[in-house]
């Protein structure tokens, strides 16, 4: 056997080239070689499908052995995040139609009735007044830009996937920090919630892909999913009892609320304020 690189005579049973280095390789390219190929080229593979493994099965030891400074046996929290991140990125984009379809089905009637006030021919309806020409005008206007902005959001939500994957993570760790206050700062909150957002990302995947083959409000399951096994991470962390996890659960679900209503506000006003600028361009919206 030579190698394939320098010529060089090998064992029969080498792995590596004594002259020039380089691996020698026997196998075919597969998907799954490229898989392992792509996560080496990260340093990610036997030490990404550890963390992978561990944060399913024991997902308090990852955290606490990371914030303790035992790093060297666990993928990088921000590397773990992105890679479940890029994965899914991957997945809604080409189920792209589909998962349009999965989340529009929890509203589907009042999107419907959308479409039939957007689509709906005004000129040809007869026995209307003038004044209810115009608010018929209004509603079809205003139906028209909420599927606009529907579309636009799915459109920005599956492109910019990952880029909000990183962004929200500060969020996250708000809330947990304000739920469990101590021992840990809210650096190390950022830490916990990378890992488990990485974690929650292969747990949405399974779902929405069981909501593809079977039925699209099987979706809806992932968020309960995931709120349990974020509880479920921080019990083990923290070693709660029955009734500590009744009253994390209830400031877990009242910080939550807080913080979304404060962030509702604050798009509510930005909301006005690109109203009235659209309004202000767009005359015929107000008429």
């Amino acid at each position: 056997m030579t190698c394939k690189n320098c010529g060089h005579e090998l064992e029969h049973d080498a792995s590596f080239c004594d002259k020039c280095g380089a691996k020698v390789v026997k196998d075919r390219i597969t998907f799954k070689l490229l898989l392992s190929e792509l996560f080496a080229s990260f340093g990610l593979d036997s030490l990404f499908v550890n963390t992978l493994k561990s944060m399913f099965t024991k997902p308090q030891k990852v955290l606490m052995d990371y914030l303790n400074g035992a790093r060297k046996k666990y993928v990088n929290p921000f590397a773990f995040l992105a890679v479940g991140a890029a994965l899914s990125l991957l997945v809604f984009n080409f189920f792209y139609q589909e998962f349009v379809n999965v989340n529009a089905s929890f509203n589907k009637e009042q999107t419907e009735l959308l479409r039939e006030k957007a689509n709906l021919d005004i000129s040809k309806l007869e026995g209307k007044s003038e004044k209810e020409i115009k608010q018929l005008k209004r509603e079809q206007l205003n139906a028209q830009y909420s599927l606009k902005f529907s579309d636009t959001y799915f459109d920005y939500f599956v492109r910019y996937f990952n880029i909000i994957s990183f962004l929200i993570i500060p969020f996250y760790a708000l809330i947990s920090k304000l739920t469990f206050r101590k021992p840990h700062n809210y650096g190390e909150h950022i830490i916990i919630n990378s890992y488990i957002q990485g974690t929650a990302m292969y747990i949405t995947l399974f779902f929405f892909l069981v909501a593809i083959v079977i039925h699209p409000k099987i979706y809806v399951y992932s968020t309960l999913a995931m709120a349990g096994f974020y509880l479920y991470t921080f019990g083990k962390m923290y070693n709660l009892k029955f009734k500590q996890y009744v009253f994390k659960f209830i400031r877990f679900c009242l910080v939550t609320a807080l913080l979304i209503i404060i962030l509702g506000l604050i798009i509510g006003a930005l909301s006005i304020i690109i109203g009235i600028i659209v309004g202000y361009k767009n005359p015929e919206i107000l008429k």
